[in-house]
């Protein structure tokens, strides 16, 4: 499961989208279990063939999941997005190697200040797997050298440059590293970026 972190209204239309596609769902089967009730009623139907019927139901709902007609789950509503997403990523069909062991985690660069929500998401093993190596070594280069930066200016808060109009007196990483290191930074993807895409771009009228 990813926990995606967001911003509050995102989560809100989300959740609000879902609940609309859950409620169609749920009234859909519910038609269609009256219906069948009706049926068996009015022909007296043995209760082993009532049964059957349903079955035959719900293994229509599973394949109206399964081709993207439902959607009232997080994960379901938001497929066709995240397939939008890695067609744009250029990474549908595509095998990364794993991620090493000792590099799992949070990487250099990432970003997730400033959102006040978190959102859920349970995807397929295949497509997380996807995600998490995309992001990985997508992301490869860029961190190896933000590591390099860091180890160079060190990891500490003048690291930051709080006022881009001030003059350098010479003390820690001068404007133009802190750009360099901005760059860089803009490099680095991690799963919880390419969700919020997938976010935005499932949410009616885009977001």
């Amino acid at each position: 499961m990813f926990h995606v972190r967001c911003h509050r209204w995102e989560a809100d239309a989300l959740t609000k989208a879902v609940k609309a596609a859950r409620a169609a769902e749920l009234e859909w089967l519910r038609e269609h279990r009256t219906a069948i009730a009706e049926r068996a009623a009015a022909a007296e139907l043995p209760v082993a063939q009532r049964r059957a019927q349903l079955d035959e139901l719900d293994d229509e709902f599973a394949r109206r999941r399964a081709t993207g007609e439902f959607a009232g789950t997080r994960a379901l509503y938001v497929r066709p997005a995240l397939q939008q997403v890695l067609d744009e990523l250029g990474w549908t069909g595509r095998r990364f190697k794993p991620v090493p062991r000792k590099r799992a985690g949070r990487p250099r660069g990432a970003r997730d200040s400033g959102f006040t929500a978190d959102v859920g998401l349970y995807l397929p093993d295949d497509l997380a797997e996807l995600i998490t190596r995309g992001c990985y070594w997508t992301s490869r280069p860029a961190v190896e050298q933000l590591e390099k930066w860091y180890d160079q200016h060190g990891d500490h808060w003048r690291g930051r440059l709080h006022d881009e109009h001030a003059r350098w007196t010479g003390a820690g990483p001068s404007h133009a590293d802190l750009r360099a290191r901005d760059e860089m930074v803009g490099q680095v993807l991690t799963t919880g970026d390419v969700l919020r895409k997938v976010l935005r771009a499932a949410l009616p009228d885009g977001g």
